[in-house]
């Protein structure tokens, strides 16, 4: 924690809860972090039953195919219902599965740019991953094109990716400091409490 922080810290302990922190804003400090997170959601949702249909749309009579993009489509489903669920409950340990999940997302990302790398230096084990991945036998397409292209949707992801967790991570302090806060001023009226901040509820 910087300076600037703890002197924000200082300044809301024993007052009430300061919401409107600069440590609680996103995007240049023009909204709130929840704000944040609830567009991050909506964005999540959105993007979810694009590629399902998508998938759905590409896949056929394939049943392989149908199981794993169902499959894709609950998790994420769930996972994306608990950010919903974190922001009117106001409980930080239900944004954990979204924040683990786009960091699986990133490392995924990472994966596809080293084979992309590997294929363009003409290593054939790559090659053969890609054209497994497209679906075809022989790639008709040139595979530095292919390359490229994975490798540009790649860094976009890992971009977006990273932007999203931090504004969510941001979230996820928002709301244990907001739990904290109300332990300390409920220990500080005479309430024993051995609570956990991170899925503590603020109450309101």
């Amino acid at each position: 924690m910087g300076n600037t922080d703890a002197k924000i810290m200082d300044r809301e302990k024993g007052t009430i809860f300061n919401e409107n922190s600069p440590r609680y804003m996103c995007c240049c400090n023009s909204i709130h972090v929840k704000t944040g997170t609830a567009i991050i959601a909506i964005l999540a949702i959105t993007e979810l039953v694009l590629k399902f249909v998508i998938a759905a749309g590409t896949s056929g009579s394939h049943i392989t195919s149908m199981a794993r993009s169902s499959g894709v489509l609950v998790i994420g489903g769930v996972v994306i219902a608990c950010i919903f669920y974190a922001l009117r409950s106001q409980r930080a340990a239900f944004l954990l599965p979204y924040m683990i999940l786009l960091v699986v997302g990133i490392f995924w990302s990472v994966g596809w740019i080293i084979i992309s790398f590997f294929a363009l230096a003409g290593a054939d084990f790559p090659q053969s991953i890609l054209r497994q991945f497209i679906g075809e036998d022989t790639i008709s397409t040139d595979i530095k094109t292919i390359s490229s292209t994975l490798i540009v949707i790649s860094a976009i992801n890992i971009t977006l990716s990273l932007w999203f967790l931090w504004v969510v991570y941001k979230c996820f302090v928002f709301f244990r400091d907001q739990a904290t806060f109300a332990i300390n001023n409920t220990t500080d009226v005479g309430y024993a409490s051995n609570v956990n901040p991170i899925t503590c509820k603020y109450q309101t």
